[in-house]
């Protein structure tokens, strides 16, 4: 897809932007005058490489095509893999293949019994309360341009409520038309979710912002700065920490400036008190 890219007609990023709302997406070819529009398209992508390869395939992170991506980093650890065959051994095609005819079963069950998936009121409030403070802590320790991440999780939230509660409606063999989602699948996909919003914000603080090299950072530095803040201090203190984490004082003064009214009070000029 990376290569696909530099072409021409290997434009995607329009097509994926469209699809993961769900929104038309149409093609116009001078051949022969051909039009094609598709009205609700349906698109998985699962796509795996090395670090050095994402800016290939998302050229910005300011990029509207980064959000609607869910990543997961990780570094293997570097050891001998065994080769040799195993009687006990998984044979991957065979364990695909049983998989596929399940998911088969699966997508059979539902479509003979449509389903429509609620939350609880109690649920509904706790993504009031939980969402806030990850767009506040987005803001605050990454960017406002980072923003755009944890609203699509939100969509991407519900997504993954919808898809536990209907493969329990197949597991338990409901016919029901109306599913709630249970505590225990909604709390499931919350730690899902918030380990997702992790590695997107390590993916957005490496990615280019517009043409800059990538270096892979840990970025959570100011995560790191602002847990180390005591409960009072003052600007002085905060700058002196924050070159601990090596901070610029004009990043330090972003932070507090950023977090003063959600996560910080500033109780008269130079002084500050964590909530």
């Amino acid at each position: 897809m990376s290569g696909a890219k530099k072409q021409d007609w290997g434009d995607y990023s329009a097509i994926l932007r469209a699809a993961f709302h769900h929104e038309t997406v149409s093609s116009t070819r001078k051949t022969d005058n051909q039009y094609d529009e598709i009205n609700e398209p349906r698109l998985a992508v699962a796509l795996s490489g090395t670090p050095s390869q994402a800016p290939r395939l998302l050229s910005s992170a300011e990029d509207g095509l980064f959000s609607r991506f869910l990543f997961y980093a990780y570094k293997n650890k570097v050891e001998w893999q065994d080769p040799s065959p195993r009687s006990n051994g998984i044979v991957y095609n065979d364990h695909f293949e049983a998989l596929s005819v399940q998911v088969l079963e699966i997508i059979s069950h539902l479509e003979l019994s449509p389903t429509t998936v609620e939350l609880t009121s109690s649920q509904w409030d706790i993504i009031n309360s939980e969402f806030p403070q990850m767009l506040s802590d987005v803001v605050t320790f990454t960017s406002e341009e980072a923003a755009g991440v944890v609203y699509r999780l939100g969509m991407v939230f519900f997504r993954m409520c919808m898809i536990f509660t209907a493969l329990r409606k197949y597991e338990n063999g409901e016919t029901t038309p109306t599913m709630i989602c249970t505590d225990e699948d909604f709390y499931s996909v919350l730690q899902i979710v918030l380990t997702y919003l992790d590695h997107s914000i390590l993916m957005f603080n490496n990615l280019p912002k517009q043409n800059e090299p990538m270096q892979f950072l840990s970025g959570d530095g100011k995560r790191k700065f602002f847990d180390a803040l005591p409960q009072e201090f003052t600007r002085k203190e905060a700058t002196e920490i924050g070159l601990q984490f090596k901070l610029a004082a004009r990043t330090v003064d972003e932070v507090l400036r950023s977090a003063t009214g959600t996560t910080l009070t500033r109780i008269k000029a130079g002084h500050y008190q964590r909530k």
